[in-house]
């Protein structure tokens, strides 16, 4: 009998691994599951573990709890030292780690899931904490001690990333002992005047420093910063706004610890002090209508053109007004300067002025800043910087009916003697095309600082 395989052909033989390959390559593969994040869940609030405190004490938790929060503070900038801060919807507490870094493990936006059996509750300075252990060395102060290390992951579980806890806006006469290690946030809040313009904590001697922050309102609190602070050496802003923290006591002072200084936005005028002062205000009602605008202080400066702002008056309004319009010049550029401006004692100052156009065909009105200006006849030698402000435009057939504002140009960068400038481009050339002889008119002039 032959042997069966002997009657296997070249091609058959060729084939039949071709058709393992095409029986593994159709095989049906299991997709692998998505995250579905640890197999663990809550079993009571922070609302409900801070009420098992008894003020003073320290309490270790026996049963097998566990809590759940959004780290809402971590160490990344090192204001807040071997902790993290969680908040779910009806509380908050610090969390005291023995570790360093620990925003690599549980950064800000994480959610972070605590086995509370084992774990201890207690004060300092009557901050509620929860930690490893109590250290009673001092009888008479016990303290305490962080969760160590090595026993992170007995107690610490992770979940998801990049969660968002949108801070509660609150009043500072209403923050108490429930708001303690939650992110809030102030509104219409200055820094003290002797407090402003400071580094955020001493790093020279290593001093942690106490910011008085007042709101307009009334009430008071302290901003405290770490010496160790990424953003310690930093200065305090001069203005009013808005700030976002993580509230916390210490004995009877409230504090606010801020995370970093993006928490900290305040760009308006103060509310008080000595309140809000005009450095400059010009509305030309004191120039006689058709003739070239001449204001002490001011500089008028044609670079090119020899065209010059004229005074106006429509309807008991006195404003100035330029155009290229019948000129015949290929260019028109034309400098309306302002006084210098003292800044050096003043602080969030503001530019505010308004504008109308007319027979818009592409001329320009930009409003510049300068620090280096020397008040002579060559203005473009200078550095001017352009600030960002509305500008009448667009208004093709006529003058336009309505006076545009340009908003509130913030100046808080600029320091010294500081000038403001209006600077025309146009030009009128015989070629209609390249003609740009747009009419503007410029009015209510005013800077405003503290």
């Amino acid at each position: 009998m032959k042997n069966p395989y002997h009657q296997l052909t070249g091609t058959t033989l060729l084939l039949a691994p071709m058709v393992l390959l095409v029986i593994f390559c159709n095989k049906k593969w299991d997709e692998p599951p998505g995250f579905t994040g640890p197999q663990i869940s809550a079993t009571m609030t922070i609302k409900e573990l801070r009420e098992l405190h008894v003020a003073g004490g320290f309490e270790q938790i026996t049963s097998e709890q566990v809590i759940a929060g959004i780290v809402v503070a971590d160490d990344s900038k090192d204001n807040f030292y071997k902790s993290v801060v969680i908040q779910d919807s009806t509380a908050g507490i610090t969390i005291k780690m023995d570790g360093y870094s620990l925003y690599n493990t549980f950064p800000e936006g994480s959610k972070l899931f605590i086995r509370l059996r084992g774990l201890w509750m207690g004060e300092y300075g009557k901050m509620l904490q929860l930690g490893g252990s109590v250290n009673r060395k001092n009888p008479a102060s016990p303290e305490l001690n962080g969760i160590p290390q090595a026993l992170f992951s007995r107690y610490l579980v992770r979940g998801q990333l990049q969660q968002t806890v949108t801070p509660k806006t609150v009043r500072i006469d209403e923050l108490s002992d429930t708001w303690q290690s939650r992110l809030i946030r102030l509104e219409q809040v200055e820094f003290a005047a002797s407090d402003t313009g400071r580094p955020y904590a001493d790093v020279l001697n290593k001093q942690p420093v106490n910011h008085v922050l007042k709101a307009c309102g009334g009430g008071s609190i302290y901003v405290r910063t770490s010496p160790y602070a990424k953003f310690a050496a930093l200065h305090t802003p001069r203005g009013n706004g808005g700030i976002t923290g993580i509230y916390t006591v210490y004995k009877t002072e409230k504090q606010l610890l801020i995370r970093d200084t993006g928490d900290v936005q305040m760009n308006e005028l103060r509310c008080t002090g000595n309140g809000t002062r005009t450095l400059l205000s010009e509305n030309f009602g004191s120039q006689v209508a058709d003739t070239v605008v001449q204001l002490p202080g001011w500089k008028q400066v044609a670079e090119a053109g020899d065209k010059k702002f004229i005074a106006k008056k429509t309807g008991g309004k006195t404003y100035a007004e330029l155009s290229a319009f019948a000129t015949g010049q290929p260019q028109v550029t034309t400098w309306l300067i302002s006084p210098p401006l003292n800044f050096s004692s003043s602080s969030n100052e503001q530019l505010q002025f308004k504008t109308r156009d007319g027979y818009d065909n592409g001329a320009t009105l930009q409003v510049l800043a300068s620090t280096n200006y020397d008040g002579g006849n060559s203005p473009w030698k200078a550095k001017w910087t352009a600030l960002s402000a509305q500008v009448a435009k667009g208004s093709v057939t006529n003058i336009a009916a309505n006076w545009v504002s340009s908003g509130s140009i913030s100046l808080r960068s600029y320091r010294g003697q500081v000038y403001i400038a209006f600077r025309y481009e146009g030009a009128d050339p015989p070629q209609t095309a390249l003609k740009r002889t747009t009419l503007f008119q410029l009015s209510d002039i005013t800077v405003v600082g503290n």
